[in-house]
């Protein structure tokens, strides 16, 4: 049975290759019924094949026209995008650098305007600053040469400023603005009270103690309670060793003062020290003052041998200095031959 099925559907194919003229009524003569029907089965499959690899190929072909449409459409995008920039580029380099001026030219102007007030010669007066591409102008009125040469100094050693046009005109009526006028002092008092109550939380010997700073015109007051008139003192040499500290005025109120009062020797030895940091020649951080019925010794380093002499002349000086014992270390290349 399956030979003979094998044999027909051999036959059906190279039948169906040469045109497909099968004759299905001698096939009927040969075969049962079971086999005529496997045998038109596979006629109408081989028919079909055709038809199917027909539609594969139409399914592919729009596949493929679908991927090439968005190929195309990505390859246009891209040429515009290229074109736009091209075309644009130059004015997207001006734009960019357009703001980068204008914002380094500000920051100038913001400087200029800040150097100009913390000077106490320049501060009291109206003065227009303007920058252009890195170029300062000054314009406004001032009472003299003098003002608005210290002006042009200023402004030319400000950071950012490429050239200046000083337009300022000379007129000795120009009144003095009240606002700006000592803002300089204003700051730098503000400093050095910073500095000053810095230095006192960062004393060891000053923990927990409560110490008010307040400053003017460069000169330290020192308001509160301590312990212990060492303290009292320390919060007072803190203070005279902060830069630009021109006077220090200490309130200070130490507790056990009438129970441990200050020594005459102490006093002294105190007074000595004043002297020596007034001078701004001398460091105390690494000199010591000893004081014994009027007799001052001073020990420690110095730098060289011109501020050991210093030292002692200054310590000579002061009221109640009997005699003073100078055995401050100098460094051996400072010490003059002899």
């Amino acid at each position: 049975m399956h030979a003979r099925v094998s044999h027909a559907l051999l036959s059906s194919a190279q039948v169906s290759e040469c045109g497909q003229t099968f004759d299905r009524s001698t096939s009927n003569m040969y075969l049962g019924k079971r086999s005529q029907l496997l045998l038109i089965l596979a006629l109408d499959q081989i028919k079909q094949v055709p038809r199917r690899n027909k539609l594969k190929n139409s399914r592919n072909g729009q596949r493929g026209s679908g991927g090439l449409v968005v190929v195309l459409l990505l390859v246009v995008v891209l040429l515009a995008a290229g074109y736009f920039l091209m075309t644009q580029n130059a004015s997207v380099r001006n734009a960019f650098h357009f703001v980068k001026d204008s914002t380094q030219d500000a920051a100038t102007t913001s400087s200029v305007r800040t150097a100009l007030l913390l000077s106490k010669h320049v501060s009291p007066y109206e003065i227009k600053v303007e920058t252009t591409q890195g170029v300062v102008t000054l314009d406004g009125q001032v009472p003299s040469e003098q003002i608005k040469a210290v002006a042009g100094a200023i402004v030319q050693d400000t950071s950012g400023v490429k050239e200046l046009h000083n337009n300022l005109v000379i007129n000795p009526s120009t009144t003095r603005n009240s606002e700006t006028e000592g803002l300089g002092e204003r700051v730098a008092d503000l400093e050095i009270k910073t500095m000053v109550s810095e230095g006192l939380s960062q004393n060891e010997a000053l923990a927990d103690q409560h110490i008010g700073t307040d400053v003017s015109k460069r000169t330290v007051t020192l308001s509160g309670t301590v312990q212990t008139a060492a303290q009292k003192y320390s919060a007072e040499q803190t203070a005279w060793q902060v830069s630009g500290v021109q006077g220090v005025i200490d309130n200070l109120a130490a507790a056990d003062a009438q129970t441990n009062p200050e020594s005459a020797d102490d006093k002294l030895a105190h007074r000595v020290e004043f002297e020596l940091y007034s001078t701004k020649a001398i460091s105390l951080k690494t000199m010591q003052v000893h004081a014994d019925k009027g007799t001052v010794t001073l020990t420690g380093n110095v730098s060289s041998l011109a501020e050991s002499l210093l030292a002692e002349k200054t310590a000579k000086s002061v009221d109640g200095v009997r005699r003073v014992v100078n055995t401050l270390a100098v460094p051996n290349e400072a010490v003059s031959p002899g």
